[in-house]
């Protein structure tokens, strides 16, 4: 057993059997017992295998006296050995599943859930008793703010205390003065057989765990890496349909590890048993609900359970209108062009947001301008009946070119809200605009028109989809499709970004395009699972269908793409977060 282990590297598209698999592992007891487990079900499934344990020390192991919100909370448990596994030093980590945060890096998976004991949390008392009868004023020890919010519930004359530290680690300090009782996961004290100082197992509808709690997760790189079927033959269907659901109401909440969110699903006979809890940031606002649902609509329906939750939790304590600046105070992540980072930016601050500017994407002229020229050319000749174009980035284009040189019959078709407005502003007369940037928007857009036989030129970017040109095809037009500029991803993201990223500090984080979201996954590699947690707002659909196939969460859709409907989308849904 080593602290710094290598293995041989496989290539990524070689299906082979790797003879020897080197296991991930945080360095406590606790999960080293785990690694174990694991280890021995992998000897027990593939047996001509040979197996080793690595140890990996994250952060939240290598300091034990910080709190967790302030070496960041999101993650700090595994980002360690999720990088192990991006370098290829580890073929598969060991997990608690409730540290795994739930936007995964890319190229990784979380390949299956073989095992998980009992998922409540437990009091463990120097007094040898529960809650309810522990002494006046107890001093109670966790480092969890969702345990901290219902202890308080239950005991309100209760001093919470920070309590950091392995699981032994804390058994010991339970027994000092400095502490009338601690809560853990039962899960932890079972598996190291300390089940036998538990004063009190905490059920689900009045102390709701975290979301995974008790399960392991086992993680590997995604297919075609042959480590991820052995494992995936591990998993255990039962436990990873309930942890999947408890994960899914987590995403939907936009609560990381730090928020005081609880979630348990039990599935038995085709019905979902849900028990979930939230608080407000600071705790003193708390919501319990159980709910069941079927078992085939589970899936949406603990999204709308995680809306209604967030939704109720704001109103049904406030006593009070909706406050008017919800922004304010908050720390966002804004993405995309230079031009539109400024804008949006400009836009956050005025709200009193802190913001933090990733340009993503940088915009250069055409690979082909005698193409565009000529294009431009026979536009200004009359040649083309109509001209559409997909995107802001175009209209300084034709604004070189000069409106005037269009000819007077060219009726002009904008897709957005942004590109019309940009169009006119530049003295362009725009005549027909999709009412939603998808496909059927498009498609609806353009049945009245008449485009058939009719010749039409398609200004667009380099990396721009089909949808546009398949629906004018779909109409019978003669499209030339010309390319107006294009975009270049950019490389590195500036490191005060990728600090506040790790360290939790992202309240929010604007996704203004397709593109913007696969670069952003690529900058951030590891450190993308720290956004678990933000807010994800998506310009319009198409980009959230694009962040829904990179597997990021979409909290927010702006009705309107312009900076001024990214914001006014975001504070309506912060407005219920406050």
């Amino acid at each position: 057993m080593s602290e710094a282990t290598t293995t041989t590297q496989i290539h990524p598209h070689v299906a082979a059997r790797p003879a020897r698999l080197v296991i991930g592992t945080r360095g406590s007891a606790l999960a080293m017992w785990q690694a174990t487990a694991v280890r021995h079900l992998l000897e027990g499934s593939a047996p001509r295998i040979a197996t080793e344990l690595g140890i990996i020390r994250p952060e939240g192991d290598l300091d034990k006296h910080s709190s967790l919100l302030k070496i960041g909370g999101r993650g700090v448990f595994a980002s360690a050995l999720q990088g192990a596994l991006l370098n290829r030093s580890i073929d598969l980590a060991v997990h608690s599943t409730k540290d795994v945060p739930t936007i995964e890096p890319a190229g990784l998976a979380i390949a299956a859930f073989p095992q998980r004991e009992d998922a409540r949390d437990a009091v463990v008392s120097r007094h040898g008793v529960g809650l309810a009868d522990l002494p006046p004023l107890p001093v109670i020890g966790t480092s969890s703010r969702r345990r901290a919010a219902q202890v308080l519930a239950l005991r309100p004359d209760a001093t919470i205390a920070d309590l950091r530290g392995n699981i032994d680690t804390r058994l010991r300090k339970a027994e000092t003065n400095a502490y009338d009782a601690i809560v853990l996961a039962a899960a932890g004290l079972t598996r190291m057989g300390w089940q036998d100082r538990i004063a009190e197992y905490l059920p689900f509808d009045r102390f709701v765990p975290s979301p995974g709690q008790g399960a392991l997760a086992i993680e590997t790189r995604q297919r075609p890496d042959p480590v991820f079927d052995l494992v995936a033959a591990l998993d255990d269907p039962g436990i990873a349909r309930a942890v999947t659901l408890e994960r899914s109401f987590l995403r939907a909440m936009g609560g990381g590890c730090t928020t005081p969110v609880g979630a348990h699903a039990i599935v038995d006979s085709g019905e979902v048993r849900f028990w979930a809890m939230m608080a407000n940031d600071d705790g003193t606002r708390l919501l319990h609900v159980e709910d069941r649902f079927p078992v085939a609509s589970a899936p949406e329906d603990v999204v709308s359970l995680a809306d209604r939750m967030r939704t109720d939790l704001s109103t049904r304590w406030s006593g009070a209108e909706a406050p008017a600046h919800p922004l304010a105070g908050r720390v966002a992540l804004v993405t995309g062009t230079a031009s539109l980072v400024e804008r949006l930016a400009a836009a956050f601050v005025a709200e009193g947001t802190t913001v933090f500017e990733s340009p993503t994407l940088v915009v250069q002229s055409t690979s082909d301008p005698d193409g565009l020229e000529a294009a431009l050319q026979r536009l200004e000749e009359g040649e083309y009946e109509w001209l559409v174009v997909t995107s802001q980035q175009t209209v300084p284009v034709l604004a070189r070119h000069g409106s005037h040189r269009i000819a007077s019959a060219t009726r002009i078709i904008a897709v957005g809200m942004g590109t019309a407005q940009g169009l006119e502003a530049a003295g362009f007369q725009v005549d027909a605009m999709p009412e939603a940037q998808t496909s059927a928007g498009i498609v609806t857009a353009l049945e009245p028109l008449a485009l058939s036989g009719a010749s039409v030129l398609c200004l667009l970017g380099d990396r721009a989809g089909t949808t546009v040109t398949a629906a004018l095809d779909a109409r019978g037009a003669r499209v030339d499709r010309v390319e107006s500029y294009r975009t270049r991803s950019v490389v590195a993201i500036p490191e005060d970004v990728r600090a506040a990223v790790r360290q939790g500090r992202i309240d929010l984080a604007t996704i203004p395009s397709p593109a913007s979201a696969r670069t952003l996954v690529e900058m951030l590699g590891v450190d993308l699972a720290a956004l678990s947690g933000a807010c994800m707002v998506a310009i319009g659909p198409t980009t959230a269908a694009a962040m829904a196939e990179l597997g990021l969460p979409v909290h927010v859709v702006a009705p309107e793409p312009t900076p001024e409907g990214i914001v006014a989308a975001t504070r309506d849904y912060f407005r219920t977060r406050t």
